[in-house]
């Protein structure tokens, strides 16, 4: 079953900005579930077909590859193939290679081409004009608020049109944009389109991710403008753990509970090194999921199979888009965040981010002893007000008892099953 929604089941305010014509620039701004990504997939197939555009003349543009595989599996369904969708810095790579050389630049300490200077190399040809341009009648872009502000200036180059998703409550990289100056840099004067509709989120959730929100003003319009689906409404689920072993085999068997009731879900982690050690530690226990590729295969093939019923794991930036049942949150400990060198305003960030990837249920879970301050001090009052449950070592949770989960040897020190 894909994750995109019927364009039937748009709501007016999505099929609007689906629509709107390409004679300028446009802004789309959204909060988590709004539906931006769904908007900006239906709104390539409009101007397509619309415009009759070929498919070499437009592109749609992300930040990870995460999330381009996320929404190349959509694809067959609107009938859009996928060399339209990649992430800008596999763009200019193939850019380079087409007008400057085979040769890329290469980052020697981390073994990777260095797309800083490949970014730098193909930003100057632009600005020169050394190659006819526009390239494209049309540009999309998903996750906008995370792309430096060149990103946007060379766009505006290449693009007859480009049109922008995004939201500056989720941004979680350090770059020199912000709605304003993203819009600016288009001609824009002001967002075309506000998307107040979060359609797809539980109201539980709504309430736990608002906490994490720093500014009062915007906290307030986040919970009073998101408009939640009717769907069966379960508490969001804290877990302050006696032991790391007692952690682990309460996320082993809420994932069990999860697989029976057929949700799609992700497990997410501040740091890849987590993401691997756990896979390791799931696959020991039974549990199959699937880990981004690494290694010679990386961006060969699909980082996952969205396509499968599998739990993904994944880090919590590679999380960006992408949208589950129920998602998972272990570790949530002051020493595994410290590897991380994040402030606890990043942190709120991050947590925000994860949280809204979830449309149903959310598993959080902690060792009591070392628990992030945002849990002790924003999360844990929720339980007095009924908002999120919070559980501990040997509660009968919903009915099921703690099942016997194989041990995983690990060192003294486990952090990540490593």
């Amino acid at each position: 079953m894909s994750w995109l929604v019927p364009e039937n089941e748009l709501t007016p305010e999505q099929l609007r900005a689906i629509r709107l014509g390409p004679e300028e620039n446009r802004a789309i701004v959204g909060g988590p579930g709004s539906g931006k990504t769904q908007i900006l997939l239906y709104r390539a197939r409009f101007l397509k077909d619309k415009h009759r555009i070929f498919p070499a003349k437009f592109r749609v543009l992300v930040y990870t590859n995460v999330l381009k595989d996320y929404i190349r599996s959509a694809l067959p369904l609107l009938g859009l193939p996928d060399e339209c969708v990649l992430t800008f810095d596999h763009w200019c790579r193939l850019f380079y290679e087409e007008h400057i050389g085979r040769t890329l630049p290469w980052d020697a300490t981390h073994k990777t081409p260095d797309f800083a200077a490949i970014r730098q190399a193909v930003a100057a040809l632009i600005e020169n004009r050394k190659v006819k341009l526009p390239l494209y009648d049309f540009v999309l872009v998903d996750e906008g608020q995370d792309l430096d502000i060149g990103v946007f200036n060379l766009l505006s180059k290449i693009a007859k049109h480009v049109t922008v998703c995004l939201d500056s409550k989720q941004k979680i990289y350090d770059t020199d944009s912000n709605e304003q100056s993203i819009l600016s840099v288009l001609g824009i004067q002001r967002r075309n389109i506000s998307l107040i509709d979060a359609f797809r989120v539980c109201p539980y959730l709504v309430r736990l991710a608002s906490v994490l929100i720093p500014e009062q003003g915007e906290r307030d319009a986040f919970v009073n403008q998101a408009r939640t689906e009717q769907v069966e409404r379960q508490m969001p689920f804290l877990y302050l753990a006696d032991s790391y072993a007692d952690e682990k085999e309460k996320l082993f068997q809420m994932i069990r509970e999860r697989q029976l009731k057929n949700d799609s879900i992700a497990i997410l982690f501040p740091i890849n090194k987590q993401v691997f050690g756990y896979a390791q530690g799931l696959k020991e226990a039974g549990i199959e999921v699937e880990v981004p590729q690494k290694g010679k295969t990386k961006g060969k093939i699909p980082t996952h199979d969205f396509g499968s019923s599998r739990p993904k794991l994944m880090s919590y930036h590679s999380a960006k888009g992408l949208t589950f049942d129920s998602v998972f949150m272990p570790r949530l400990t002051s020493r595994a965040f410290e590897f991380t060198r994040q402030s606890q305003e990043r942190i709120s960030k991050l947590l925000f981010v994860a949280i809204t990837r979830a449309t149903k249920w959310v598993f959080i879970s902690t060792d009591k002893k070392d628990m992030l301050d945002v849990i002790r001090d924003k999360m844990l009052p929720m339980e007095s007000t009924g908002q999120i449950f919070v559980g501990r070592m040997g509660q009968n949770v919903r009915g099921s008892q703690p099942s016997k989960i194989p041990e995983i040897e690990t060192e003294n020190d486990p952090l990540d099953f490593l």
